[in-house]
Formats: structure tokens, C-alpha cells, sequence
């Protein structure tokens, strides 16, 4: 399917433009050693596992119930502390203004609390790269849906003319409900499920906004 109908797109922060995945491991691997349950080995075993609604991924590594919330709260004040030592992908910034070069909206969405986010985001200096930055509410409810959703309402953007990137089955999930198109990015938190175009390298979105015939070979990766 082309996408040169593409009028806006939407970023993931975390995993997509933000490669944080691996200190966002080694910070899970603090708390789950704090609750005496095996850490992940490496980057791989941690992707296999990451999922949303995140109530689910803390269940299925020991972390239920009757501890995510103290377990949450711990992992989200210690990943602040260590805002700043993840870098951007490679290609983030180039690709963030070829597209705008394409005269094509875009926006930033994460399932963070806006304080956290805007701590996240504040040492690569891309405010102005975004025409909205789009958070939470409930860091214990990390779901973009709504937020999505209302600036969708108010944008004069149609739900098929917008592209949702992202690394994760949250981010597939929103773009499939609203009826947008949506392209994961795998190099982030979470391995590609096969159930969507992927891309391997930040780079390759330019490829499909500005691709005639939206060639699977483009994204594709083997």
C-alpha cells in the first residue's frame, strides 16, 4: 500500500526515536533483583518479553498484583534519575526534518507522565521538531490511546491519512483502532510480531512517505 496520502505522523518517544531499551532493561534488572527474581540475561530476553498494557509485563516476570504498583514506582524513579544517558537512534534528527522537509505534520506520543517526559526529552533539544507532545496521566495506566485520539480529533487530519511509528503492540493496537497506518520500528523495546510493515533503521520512513508504489521491499527486512 503507498502511503503518499501520509499528512501527519505520529512518533513513539521510548524505543522509537529514544534508544533506551537497554537501561530500561538494566533498571527492570535492579528491581527484579530487589524482589529476589531472575533478571534478563541480555537485550533479546528482555525484548522477547516487554509488552503492553505493562500491568501485564510486570505479571508475567514474577512482578503481580500485589507488588507492581511499589515495584512500578521504584523502576519509574529510578529510570529519572538516569534521564540523559540514553542517545537518540541513529538518523533520528535527520529524519525527523526530512520529513518535515515533506511538509508532513508530526507529533510525539509516550506513555509517560508529561514532568517525566519533558525530563526525558530536554537534552536533545527537539521541541520544535514536533507540532504537539502528547502524554499520560497515570503512569500505572501507560496507555496513549486517548491522548492520541483527541489530537486526531481537533487536527483536520482523517485517522487513514496519519502514520503511528512505533516498537511496540500498544503503538499497533492504537493505530489499528483509530484506523491509522502504522509502521514498527524494531529496535526498541519489543520484537516484531509479524503482524505489520517493520523497518530496521529510522532512515527508511522517508523511503515509504515518499515511495509511489509503498514497496514492501523497503521495509521488509530478512
Amino acid at each position: 500500500m503507498s502511503m503518499g496520502h501520509i499528512r501527519a505522523v505520529c512518533w513513539d518517544w521510548n524505543g522509537t526515536l529514544l534508544d533506551d531499551a537497554e537501561i530500561c532493561r538494566q533498571v527492570m534488572n535492579a528491581v527484579l533483583r530487589d524482589h529476589a527474581l531472575e533478571p534478563f540475561a541480555d537485550i533479546g530476553a528482555y525484548r522477547s518479553v516487554f509488552r503492553f498494557p505493562i500491568r501485564d509485563f510486570y505479571g508475567s516476570v514474577g512482578l503481580g498484583e500485589d507488588r507492581f504498583v511499589s515495584a512500578a514506582t521504584v523502576y519509574l524513579e529510578t529510570l529519572a534519575a538516569r534521564a540523559g544517558e540514553a542517545r537518540l537512534h541513529e538518523g533520528a534528527r535527520t529524519t525527523l526534518s526530512a520529513v518535515q522537509e515533506l511538509g508532513i505534520r508530526q507529533v510525539l506520543a509516550s506513555a509517560t507522565v508529561a514532568e517525566a517526559l519533558s525530563q526525558q526529552m530536554a537534552p536533545y533539544g527537539l521541541d520544535d521538531a514536533f507540532e504537539a507532545v502528547l502524554s499520560i496521566d497515570d503512569p500505572f495506566r501507560a496507555s496513549k490511546h486517548d491522548v492520541i485520539a483527541r489530537w486526531l480529533a481537533t487536527s483536520g487530519v482523517a485517522a487513514k491519512d496519519l502514520l503511528v511509528i512505533g516498537d511496540t503492540n500498544h503503538d499497533r493496537e492504537i493505530a489499528d483502532d483509530l484506523g491509522a497506518e502504522f509502521v514498527h520500528f524494531d529496535g526498541g523495546h519489543q520484537h516484531w510480531s509479524g503482524e505489520s510493515r517493520r523497518i530496521t533503521t529510522l532512515r527508511e520512513v522517508v523511503d515509504l512517505l515518499v515511495s509511489r508504489a509503498g514497496d514492501p521491499d523497503l521495509v521488509e527486512v530478512v
